[in-house]
């Protein structure tokens, strides 16, 4: 089952089956819960008012601007700036989820990276619009300038806040091509250790993580939820300005990212930045963590 991220009641369920070893999808089918019904669940969970915050569920919720200061979130032990390759003559990476949902893409000619951040290529992807379909005739528009340039990345160990292990936190330094203002990722509170060492060609079975903070995976097992509840999770990604700045990646047109170790190198990090509805791969970072 999925909750779609299109406000309260929109949900979908999906069935899939095995074919050659691998999960394949046979049937999705969108439902909507009655609002009525869907505010007895949620107050009977939650113990707390759906009226209280029934705004905040039924609508979209836009805080570009707000200043988010990442110090309430963690406490930096030390950093250094790693060496880092972001090839952007290399093809683009499908597999996966990505594989299912090519048509999504609107573009014409875009087989690299470089290709995403050339602002004479003009990529859009089909919409995401309720009750949970994709849309080809209202397309979706990005901001890629926004991280138009790579510039650096910084490897941090970190103390989460309310969490007894430390963890690591990767930041992605860009320039943005139309502004020349410095915009920063965060991708923080992973242990870099424990994640799996894999092929490039089966990335999508990676660290596969949406942006935000407090928040669960974009797929995960109803007893891994039970165990791991996102409330009191370490891990959180956003990007930010200069000022500090939260920058709607919604309207950047990228949603999360995945992150696997290399299949040989347990010190080389691949790191992918996933585009809108994680319709594609947008970018693939080669990071040194010696």
């Amino acid at each position: 089952m999925a909750n779609n991220c299109l406000n309260a009641g929109f949900w979908e369920i999906l069935l899939f089956t095995k074919e050659d070893n691998n999960k394949s999808l046979y049937y999705q089918s969108c439902f909507t819960f009655p609002i009525e019904h869907y505010k007895n669940i949620f107050e009977k969970i939650n113990k707390i008012s759906y009226w209280q915050h029934w705004w905040k569920l039924e609508h979209w919720q836009d805080p570009s601007g707000t200043i988010v200061k990442t110090n309430l979130l963690r406490n930096v032990i030390n950093q250094k700036e790693v060496a880092t390759q972001f090839p952007l003559d290399e093809r683009i990476i499908v597999s996966g989820e990505q594989s299912r949902k090519v048509r999504t893409t609107l573009a014409t000619n875009i087989t690299k990276w470089g290709d995403f951040y050339d602002v004479k290529n003009e990529v859009k992807f089909a919409s995401f619009r309720a009750p949970g379909f994709y849309d080809q005739n209202k397309p979706w528009g990005n901001q890629y300038w926004r991280i138009g340039k790579f510039d650096k990345a910084i490897l941090r160990n970190i103390k989460p806040i309310g969490v007894e292990q430390n963890l690591q936190e990767i930041e992605l330094g860009f320039t943005d091509t139309k502004t020349g203002e410095k915009n920063r990722l965060f991708i923080s509170g992973v242990n870099l250790k424990t994640l799996l060492q894999l092929p490039v060609k089966d990335y999508s079975k990676g660290l596969y993580m949406p942006m935000g903070i407090g928040i669960p995976p974009f797929y995960q097992s109803y007893e891994e939820l039970t165990k791991n509840h996102p409330d009191v999770s370490p891990y959180f990604s956003f990007l930010l300005d200069s000022q500090e700045r939260w920058i709607d990646h919604h309207h950047l047109a990228v949603d999360g990212s995945v992150m696997h170790l290399d299949k040989d190198n347990p010190n080389l990090l691949h790191l992918y930045l996933l585009s809108y509805e994680k319709n594609t791969l947008i970018a693939h970072f080669l990071i040194d963590l010696t």
